[in-house]
């Protein structure tokens, strides 16, 4: 009978994550063939480019360039930089979803819809608002990955290169560690967590692929995503205690 019970317990456990895996996949099958649905139209992303340039002058936050300008010098920062924004985003989100799944599955679902919704929303913005990053307009700004030790844009095929608005390098960043210190809870260090998307927004302003204004708005619609996700997980709740609450007909 035990043993029956483990052998339950397993196959059920990879029923959830062949699920989760189709469910997962599906959601980025989606939103990178809609992503890069908007790849050639390639004036509006420029003129939308050197828009957002003007706005952040207006605002006066028009910084990318000063502080391309000031890490350039330092090699070896800019080859940190380099591999942060790279590697920061899926090599990171990858390991934690895994470690989510298995031993934190309620912070799992929840960073699992979070990442949904939010890519649902982004996906939005990269149909209706295509955007040239910094480093393909005539602005001054170089594109480090270039010469780096992390690929280039250029070095991999089928990249939308106009989908820099908004920046879900960084708002992807952001709820891969919320997810992760929500699931460190009471573990001593876990804060040390917190300014890592504030890096990874550095990473992408000073390696040339993002403006400020994209990384804070990515960082917007990580939040809203999250938000929707927080509403969707306490309903469910609910739900289920109601059940549980109910009384069984006879």
């Amino acid at each position: 009978m035990e043993q029956i019970k483990v052998q339950g317990s397993s196959s059920l456990r990879r029923l959830r994550l062949l699920q989760e895996i189709a469910i997962v996949g599906l959601g980025y099958l989606v939103y990178s063939q809609i992503r890069g649905l908007a790849a050639d139209r390639v004036l509006d992303a420029f003129a939308n480019g050197y828009r957002i340039v003007e706005i952040e002058r207006d605002l006066g936050i028009f910084k990318e360039l000063a502080l391309q300008t000031w890490v350039l010098p330092h090699a070896a920062l800019v080859q940190v930089l380099n591999v942060i924004y790279f590697y920061g985003l899926f090599p990171l989100l990858l390991p934690t979803s895994v470690f989510l799944f298995f031993k934190r599955p309620r912070v799992y679902i929840l960073a699992r819809n979070a990442f949904l919704v939010s890519g649902g929303i982004a996906v939005c913005f990269f149909l209706i608002l295509p955007t040239a990053p910094p480093r393909l307009l005539d602005i001054g700004l170089i594109d480090t990955l270039s010469n780096g030790l992390a690929p280039s844009y250029s070095s991999i095929p089928g990249v939308n290169h106009y989908a820099a608005l908004p920046s879900m390098h960084v708002g992807w960043n952001f709820l891969t560690v919320y997810s992760l210190y929500l699931a460190l809870d009471g573990l001593r260090g876990r804060g040390l967590l917190l300014p890592v998307p504030a890096i990874m927004l550095t990473a992408t302003v000073a390696t040339g692929n993002h403006y400020f204004l994209d990384g804070l708005l990515g960082l917007m619609v990580a939040l809203a995503g999250l938000g929707i996700a927080l509403v969707l997980r306490n309903w469910s709740e609910r739900r289920q205690l109601q059940r549980l609450q109910a009384p069984s007909s006879v």
